[in-house]
């Protein structure tokens, strides 16, 4: 006969599910099989995050929206999207989560960390032959056929029962060559035949705004972190955080986790926001230098627009270092679409300690073409300043000293 079991999945069955279905015959022989069923990864607090715009310009507003169970207690980050990439370990997922579970599903029957237990033999069946019509017919036994036995065994389970969940053992004589032409080992187990289906388990899974334009841009907050925050939701299950995108053109990928006494634990997906403008500028420099040491100072200036532009590139003056540049100095530099213009000084810090740099370009007008394309000026975001500090420290070679003494403490 065929029937119907129908299973509701939750996420308290995740991420195995092993069904066992078995019947008793009137022999008492026990029939059964079993499958295994991968279940989506998932959690009863549904967490949801996302970002107000999307994408937005260095400095601008933006809100950070979270939803989740009610008066849930959330950890929110958002990071550079190269901290990922560099250590993408880091990133929670729910497969890192329910990897920490310590166990997942069941196999064998162990005893201690290394002990495999294994239930005794019964007594042998010796195998006789059947003479009919003048006709000897000689058993044959399927060593490698499975028994309930072994499938309760798979599952790790263990059952107590008079009912026949082994195959029977067959005694070895010298008449008798089972299928394969081996005999049957002492692992052979006995009472019951068992149904395996060969098929594999069943797995369960269920436009960008445009920023608005600043005329001149001045970015000097530039960190890893954006977000590290514990953050409550209210009792309609949601928070709405007010947060400053940060200076740097990158990716920021950020992602919540929250408890809550009802429903547990929770993960959101992890979500973007994009901080962009089409025209700016970057710095490549050491992280620190020797007074007195000369490095290459580099600004490097894309332009994403769709036009042509022209550029100018200025290092402002400081009397805590002196500045070269390396090539001939221009007016200006021509950059058409999706192009880039490295300018380079040559950099002697004189100043100990953090000192800073700060590097302006700006698209002038200027009427001289690019080429055969018309040079345009943009109305808006017209000119781009980062400021960035570098550790100069003091010549020398450090040196350590230690002096040991003793005290005397009286009373």
């Amino acid at each position: 006969g065929v029937f119907l079991l129908q299973l509701p999945v939750q996420d308290d069955i995740a991420p195995v599910a092993q069904v066992l279905v078995y019947t008793t015959a009137p022999s008492r022989e026990v029939i059964a099989d079993s499958i295994k069923f991968n279940v989506e990864k998932c959690f009863s607090n549904k967490v949801d995050l996302s970002f107000s715009p999307s994408e937005g310009l260095p400095s601008s507003d933006a809100h950070l929206l979270l939803r989740a169970s009610p008066n849930s207690l959330c950890a929110v980050r958002a990071v550079d999207k190269s901290v990922l990439l560099m250590k993408p370990e880091a990133d929670l997922s729910p497969s890192s989560v329910y990897s920490l579970l310590p166990v997942k599903e069941l196999h064998d029957y162990h005893h201690g960390p290394d002990m495999l237990l294994e239930e005794p033999l019964e007594n042998c069946v010796p195998l006789k032959k059947i003479i009919l019509n003048g006709i000897t017919y000689s058993p044959v036994v399927e060593v490698n056929e499975e028994d309930t036995y072994s499938i309760l065994k798979e599952m790790g389970l263990k059952v107590f029962t008079n009912t026949k969940v082994r195959k029977p053992w067959y005694c070895s004589t010298e008449n008798y060559t089972p299928a394969g032409g081996h005999l049957p080992s002492a692992s052979v187990m006995a009472g019951m035949h068992g149904m395996r289906t060969s098929g594999k388990g069943t797995g369960f899974y269920a436009t960008l705004s445009t920023p608005e334009e600043l005329t001149e841009t001045v970015r000097k907050y530039f960190p890893e972190t954006w977000i590290w925050s514990l953050v409550s939701i209210s009792s309609e299950g949601n928070a709405d955080l007010d947060v400053t995108i940060p200076d740097t053109i990158t990716e920021w990928k950020a992602n919540a986790f929250c408890t809550s006494a009802d429903t547990g634990f929770g993960l959101s997906p992890t979500v973007s926001l994009r901080a962009f403008q089409p025209f700016f500028v970057e710095l490549t420099m050491p992280y620190s230098v020797v007074r007195g040491e000369a490095f290459m100072l580099k600004a490097t200036v894309f332009n994403y627009l769709t036009t042509c532009i022209r550029v100018s590139v200025t290092l402002a003056q400081s009397a805590h270092f002196l500045a070269a540049p390396v090539e001939k100095e221009e007016e200006s530099h021509c950059l058409c679409e999706n192009g880039r213009k490295t300018v380079a000084w040559l950099v002697t810090p004189k100043s100990l300690g953090q000192v800073e740099f700060s590097v302006s370009t700006e698209a002038v007008q200027n009427q001289q073409p690019c080429g055969n394309t018309i040079v345009e000026t943009p109305e808006k975001g017209r000119k781009d300043t980062v400021i960035r500090q570098l550790l100069v420290e003091p010549e020398g070679v450090e040196k350590e000293t230690t002096q040991n003494s003793v005290l005397c403490v009286k009373g």
